[in-house]
């Protein structure tokens, strides 16, 4: 993940451009597909985290919110609408942005906006509730291939009192953790950045604090 080489440098060198925070070479490489012309007559949507928009009362579950929607290969993903379209865009990929080469690539038909399955728990925030998404084949494509229907949680205390419960769960806490409820499963794993890395829009000044916090954090830890 290019990202967690260094957070911190690449959101500062971004000031505030939330494509650059996805990766520097992301406004030259959408420049570039805006040019060409495209088999099925609709250029790729993307990358899925530009589409994204986290709203401003769930700003404390960023990091839940970043992994849950696949951390940086969810947010840098591009979405073409046939296989002929996905071969070109490799091919424009190759020739603008090659360091972009390993970004993930949804084949996915242009559909109407989906309706999410109610969820199984109406009384916790689900990440559909903390974000805003502007494009419909991006709002597809997170319910196809992501987990936007995860609870959002506190944390732990939280994560139990949804185990007492024994209705299955997918949540992600304040600290990126993911807890689950499969059957009679249930587990809690760290499998996102403790931090917001601001792969989403949101508030770019949160973004580079958190960071700032975290190698605080750590630098103080290593001393």
């Amino acid at each position: 993940d290019p990202l967690e080489v260094d957070d911190l440098s690449r959101a500062r060198s971004a000031q505030g451009d939330h494509l650059k925070r996805i990766d520097p070479a992301m406004p030259k490489l959408l420049a570039e597909l805006g040019r060409a012309r495209w088999p099925s007559g609709h250029p790729p949507v993307g990358p899925i985290g530009a589409h994204v928009r986290l709203k401003q009362e769930y700003s404390s579950r960023a990091a839940g919110v970043e992994t849950a929607l696949g951390g940086w290969p969810g947010a840098s993903a591009f979405i073409a609408a046939s296989n002929a379209d996905e071969r070109q865009l490799l091919r424009l990929i190759e020739t603008h942005a090659p360091k972009l080469c390993s970004v993930r690539i949804l084949v996915q038909q242009r559909e109407a906006r989906f309706k999410p399955a109610p969820s199984r728990h109406p009384d916790v925030a689900s990440v559909l509730d903390a974000v805003e998404v502007d494009d419909d084949q991006a709002f597809n494509a997170l319910l196809n291939f992501y987990s936007p229907e995860a609870l959002l949680i506190g944390g732990l205390t939280d994560a139990r009192q949804l185990f007492k419960k024994r209705v299955p769960f997918v949540a992600f806490d304040a600290d990126g953790m993911k807890h689950y409820l499969r059957g009679e499963l249930e587990a809690s794993e760290q499998t996102g950045s403790h931090t917001a890395r601001g792969l989403m829009r949101m508030d770019s000044a949160a973004v580079l604090s958190g960071l700032e916090q975290r190698q605080a954090a750590a630098e103080a830890e290593a001393a």
